[in-house]
């Protein structure tokens, strides 16, 4: 009994709908409905994946790079106001990425914050990666008195033993 009437009611529906020459007006709507739909879904889906696209590796490097160059530069600008010594050219080359140094208890355990799987660890500080090297072209690196003047320099700044700085003329 409970069916029949359902059935009867939208069958009633429907034929109010085409007795007024208003189908179009149903079927359209029902299009729009399903293309909203389409729609919505499709936004969510391609926002995770522009998400899952940064990958956490490519940022490190990118990250790492920009490091670099803003050493370089410094560098660079640092060599040039030593006496003798024009046209610099810089390369440094880094051991690591960004080192994080964490918040341990007594017992040397890593502390954390949260509960279950929001913990997360505190962090103390995030060091800048090591140099492990930096070569040096420029006029004036031929002279021996301006090679030993930039060698300390860069040792005494960069905290390397002097054996990890290369410095020759252009």
């Amino acid at each position: 009994m409970g069916n029949g009437k359902h059935e009867k009611r939208a069958r009633g529906l429907f034929d109010y709908v085409r007795a007024k020459g208003r189908l179009w007006l149903l079927v359209g709507g029902v299009i729009l409905g399903v293309l909203l739909l389409l729609v919505g879904s499709g936004s969510r889906e391609r926002g995770s994946t522009e998400a899952e696209a940064a990958d956490p590796l490519e940022e490190s490097v990118a990250s790492l790079e920009i490091y670099r160059q803003h050493l370089e530069d410094e560098l660079k600008t640092l060599c040039a106001s030593v006496a003798g010594v024009s046209q610099v050219e810089v390369m440094v080359t880094l051991g690591s990425g960004h080192r994080v140094v964490y918040v341990t208890d007594g017992k040397g355990e890593v502390e954390t914050v949260g509960t279950g799987s929001a913990q997360k660890p505190v962090y103390r500080t995030v060091q800048p990666p090591l140099v492990e090297g930096v070569g040096i072209v420029c006029r004036g690196g031929d002279n021996p008195h301006v090679q030993r003047a930039l060698t300390d320099l860069l040792s005494t700044t960069l905290g390397i033993a002097t054996n990890r700085v290369f410095i020759t003329g252009k």
